[in-house]
């Protein structure tokens, strides 16, 4: 295996001998200065490549070297993986916000456009991007050189390989041009081309309490949450919580299927963000109770105790401990509960048909899978806006046929998109939705 040289800003730990004891307070003391600049640290061997992200203390994501390419890792399996590397090394990097954003695409997306530089002509690819004033970015590559070009409304504002300073502004495109063609001249590149610059994080993220003092791999190799659904106090079935969402209802498309006529066709969903799990209610006709109070969108804490109709969900968050995951305890399966567990997964063509919000702040994907997605400060918003500065403005994104609309609610501030202001428009892909100072991009 060739490594891939990453590109940054700085290094902060030199590559040394990885120590399983010392691993859990070098993650740690990052975390802390993730807080400043997001940082990756990488471990590897001639075998293997891992890398892991960090940014504003928190674990946002991991990924291994696959064949040519890099394949996603559950935060859980990276903390496994690394204890079964044999004679690893580790190295730790310091990027800034868009270097760390452009190493997400690469590895997270599919590009539009790949080609060996023998077979296309560069320049005329970056005056592509240029004409079209795309948010771009340009990677070029071969064993073990990684650089980038990234482009904003069709103007170059970066270019990273290896060791990137923060020095006089400099001739982007130009100085990408210099680096390709010196590296080609000894070893073909590939080029690829990224439009979609939408990223997301591991499927099992999970925030670290402010004053956590426990292990920290242990906190990802525990098991998840999971939700026992109970009547008059009787188990039925126990479900692991699984990727970032999870719906309950009486339709078969749900993750948690209730046959009952108490319960909604959607009735309501736990979703999990960096910040904890959340319970939304869907507008059902019987509503959704949190611990005896009706709610439209809570927190949940382990213990809980979630009414839907005559059923009970608990959510149960397992203790701290390394357990197998295959170890938690099943129930049966019994009538009013669908027995195909594959059809409770979303069909990965659903998945792809679903439009999303890329939110720029945060790197969040939502999917617009609900008829109205609410934007806003209050508590019943689907896509909160946090702070003291968020503007008190309510949006919504609804969905008409095949067409997703965005309608300003309320609010006296201003709502623009592509810089125009504007209270209603049919969105188009790529459209860029500015509420007060956060930036939303329409991905269809």
């Amino acid at each position: 295996m060739v490594r891939l040289q990453i590109p940054y800003r700085l290094v902060l730990m030199n590559p040394r001998d990885f120590d399983p004891a010392d691993f859990d307070g070098t993650v740690r003391d990052y975390l802390g200065r993730s807080r400043k600049a997001p940082l990756v640290i990488e471990v590897f061997n001639e075998n293997i490549q891992y890398l892991l992200f960090l940014n504003e203390g928190q674990l946002y994501w991991a990924c291994a070297s696959e064949a040519d390419g890099f394949r996603p890792v559950r935060l859980r399996d990276f903390f496994l993986e690394i204890r079964r590397t044999q004679f690893p090394k580790i190295i730790a990097y310091q990027t800034d916000i868009i270097l760390y954003h452009s190493l997400l695409v690469f590895l997270q997306k599919k590009p539009e456009l790949k080609v060996s530089s023998a077979l296309v002509d560069l320049e005329e690819l970056l005056d592509r991007v240029e004409k079209d004033r795309l948010n771009a970015i340009v990677s070029s590559r071969n064993p073990g050189n990684l650089f980038f070009l990234r482009y904003q409304s069709g103007k170059a504002i970066a270019c990273y390989h290896l060791r990137s300073e923060k020095g006089p502004a400099t001739d982007a495109r130009e100085d990408f041009l210099v680096k390709a063609f010196t590296i080609t001249a000894k070893r073909p590149l590939e080029i690829n081309l990224f439009t979609d610059l939408a990223v997301t994080h591991a499927e099992d993220v999970r925030s670290l309490p402010p004053d956590y003092k426990g292990s920290i791999q242990a906190f990802y190799l525990s098991q998840p949450p999971r939700l026992v659904v109970r009547l008059k106090g009787r188990p039925l079935k126990t479900y692991p919580f699984a990727g970032t969402e999870m719906s309950v209802g009486r339709l078969p498309e749900n993750e948690i299927v209730i046959d009952n006529l108490s319960v909604s066709r959607k009735h309501a969903t736990i979703s999990s963000s960096q910040t904890g799990y959340t319970l939304h209610d869907l507008g059902s006709k019987n509503g959704t109770c949190l611990n005896g109070k009706p709610v439209s969108e809570a927190a949940l804490s382990d213990g809980d105790a979630i009414t839907i109709g005559k059923y009970e969900i608990l959510f149960q968050v397992p203790a701290l401990e390394e357990g197998n995951p295959e170890s938690m305890d099943q129930t049966v399966i019994i009538p009013h509960f669908k027995r195909d567990a594959t059809a409770a997964q979303p069909r990965e063509a659903d998945k792809e048909a679903v439009p999303h919000l890329f939110r720029k702040s945060a790197m969040e994907e939502y999917p617009l899978d609900r008829e109205r997605t609410v934007i806003g400060r209050g508590r019943d918003s689907h896509i909160r806006l946090g702070g003291i500065f968020a503007p008190r403005l309510t949006v919504a994104v609804v969905r008409k046929g095949s067409e997703y609309v965005l309608q300003k609610i309320e609010g006296r501030k201003k709502v623009t998109i592509n810089g125009e202001e504007m209270d209603e428009k049919t969105l188009e892909k790529e459209d860029l939705i500015a509420i007060g100072s956060e930036e939303f991009v329409f991905k269809d």
